[in-house]
């Protein structure tokens, strides 16, 4: 089923004001603000992060590069300390790539401080509202899903809020 889209001005207004709702500045920098780490490098770090071990050449595919860029990309990492390569035992061609525990710390801090700003953000609601901004997040999810937009029906299908029982 197609939506009509909200107008243009009303939209670019909802993201001023959700993006003006979720920046909450906490004290002092983040420690990853001082890795110094291209797009490319954050990406590919919570991508080996997410499905660890991950070959080098399924790393090329995903991100739409040469297996050799890849490998620079990873090497960068490897620098770092945020992630190690590793030979696999039953074929010694392919190289695995995973986070060390500094790499999951990286992903844990960056991860945790934009749930705690969406949790300060948040908090603000009620009970009542916060049951209904779920349902609208769920509610833009399924239609996301429904149009090609994302592929987690699952994850967002065991997010939903219940439903209380009709009376």
């Amino acid at each position: 089923m197609t939506h009509a889209p909200a107008p243009t001005d009303r939209l670019a207004a909802v993201i001023a004001d959700m993006a003006h709702a979720f920046h909450a500045p906490g004290p002092g920098l983040p420690g990853w603000l001082a890795q110094d780490l291209t797009l490319a490098q954050v990406r590919t770090l919570f991508l080996i992060g997410h499905e660890a071990p991950l070959p080098m050449g399924r790393i090329a595919e995903i991100l739409g590069v040469s297996v050799a860029s890849a490998s620079g990309i990873v090497e960068r990492l490897e620098r770092h300390g945020l992630v190690v390569r590793q030979h696999r035992t039953d074929d010694r061609r392919i190289v695995d790539c995973v986070l060390t525990d500094v790499g999951r710390g990286f992903i844990d801090e960056m991860s945790g401080r934009r749930i705690e700003m969406a949790r300060r953000a948040l908090d603000v609601l009620t009970p009542d509202e916060l049951t209904e901004f779920h349902r609208l997040v769920c509610l833009i999810a399924e239609r996301s899903v429904a149009d090609g937009g994302a592929a987690q029906t699952a994850d967002i299908a065991a997010a939903r809020p219940s439903r209380p029982a009709a009376t």
